[in-house]
């Protein structure tokens, strides 16, 4: 009996869907498979990365395959298989490869609302944007060689030292990240035996069972019982560097104040103006921090449906914290980009802009679903944080990139200056 962790990925293509029925849809791409196929004669789309890729399997010509196939589920609703054994972007290709992640989960959150039922299927390693894809589906299927988590133990040992993991002791990886700890978070975690056999059947059994109910409001309340109940205390430090900034950027007539780590600004009483929201300490985010956001966010649309957001974001990227990974980092970070998504399909404009730093996760997490990335001149933007790049690729990371490579990239889509801060401004912005 095979394992399916040490398949390869035609192998696990080949057990999951109906001998003779795969097809590519597409031309494929160095590390991706994707196409259609029937599963217990049921047609269904499936892609599979590589698991032999190094410092990442999607890259930019990955995610054209897959935005075809998500463009294409969208069109004809079918189930979404995606096998899933990845370290995420290609981290190589620098800001080119952030720009193209952020389209792939654009497309990936319009094909959920568009209630295409998706299923992840889980090799061994499932970190940084393959982990955002892996828990934007309904059900995640995992083995005991499965790990899962936005930071691998390696980035996490090099961005917060060996008091918070040591990568090379596999059960201390294997009890925060593993599969039999992410199985216990939920009934869509499901672990399996190690086979392609057992795959195969968790997957024709999910089929069978229907499109999933989802509920934002209920995946809210699940995430809220993981953590506090009551928000955790921001660094004071770190407040006062974002109540500095929050205070340079909400114009006249605004309340604002911090809500753990998260900034708020609202117009007082009648005036009309958009919404402030988002982070601005400069420091790492982690699963408080968006789960307050996608929080106040649900709390605007259901009070100022018609208000436009300003989402502020100066970050250096997700926090890789043993807390952070225990509690499934990559979920909060999808949620919010859930939260984000229904927000704008509903017709609510929300704009994200880029103060300061921005980098990886956290970055496609804001950016993927809002109207418009606009960010200030002195930006700097990362695939990943620094020292996480010299230990997956092994070299220093070019200089922070220029505007114009920024917009070149689609990572932003425009530049503003300090003009745009004031008042009048900000209260054009709903008028648009």
């Amino acid at each position: 009996m095979q394992e399916f962790s040490s398949a390869s990925w035609t192998a696990r293509i080949d057990a999951i869907v109906d001998a003779g029925t795969f097809e590519s849809q597409l031309e494929t791409s160095a590390a991706i498979i994707a196409g259609s196929a029937c599963v217990d004669r049921v047609p269904v789309w499936i892609a599979a990365s590589d698991p032999a890729g190094a410092r990442g399997a999607i890259g930019s010509l990955e995610v054209d395959a897959l935005c075809a196939l998500f463009q294409a589920a969208q069109r004809l609703p079918r189930p979404f298989l995606l096998l899933l054994d990845s370290s995420g972007a290609k981290v190589d290709e620098g800001i080119a490869g952030l720009g193209a992640f952020r389209r792939l989960f654009r497309e990936a959150l319009m094909a959920r609302a568009t209630r295409v039922p998706m299923l992840a299927l889980l090799g061994r390693s499932c970190f940084g944007g393959a982990s955002l894809l892996a828990c934007l589906c309904d059900t995640r299927l995992y083995s005991s060689e499965t790990s899962l988590a936005v930071s691998g133990p390696a980035v996490i040992e090099a961005l917060s030292g060996e008091s918070e993991l040591r990568a090379a002791d596999r059960e201390q990886v294997r009890r925060l990240m593993g599969g039999e700890a992410r199985s216990q978070m939920g009934s869509t975690e499901l672990l399996l035996a190690n086979s392609l056999d057992a795959f195969r059947t968790a997957t024709v059994e999910w089929i069978r069972a229907g499109v999933p109910e989802r509920d934002t409001t209920a995946e809210h309340n699940r995430l809220s019982q993981r953590i506090d109940a009551s928000d955790r205390p921001c660094d004071q430090a770190l407040a006062d560097r974002a109540r500095k900034e929050l205070q340079s950027i909400a114009p006249i007539g605004y309340d604002y104040s911090l809500r753990g780590c998260v900034a708020v600004a609202e117009p007082i009483l009648a005036l009309r103006g958009p919404v402030l929201l988002g982070v601005l300490t400069g420091a790492t985010v982690g699963a408080d921090a968006c789960w307050i956001l996608a929080d106040e966010l649900l709390r605007v649309r259901r009070a100022r449906p018609d208000s436009p957001i300003i989402l502020l974001l100066d970050a250096s990227g997700h926090a890789a914290t043993y807390r952070d990974e225990a509690l499934m980092l990559s979920a909060y970070l999808v949620h919010l980009s859930v939260v984000i998504a229904e927000a704008t399909a509903s017709g609510q404009r929300i704009e994200l802009r880029i103060s300061g730093a921005a980098a990886g996760a956290v970055y496609v997490a804001f950016a993927a679903a809002v109207t418009r990335v606009a960010a200030y001149p002195k930006v700097r933007v990362r695939i990943l944080p620094e020292a996480a790049v010299r230990r997956i690729v092994g070299m220093q990371q070019d200089e922070e990139s220029t505007i114009d490579a920024l917009i070149a990239a689609g990572v932003i889509d425009a530049v503003i200056d300090d003009s745009l801060r004031s008042d009048v401004r900000l209260a054009n912005l709903e008028k648009r």
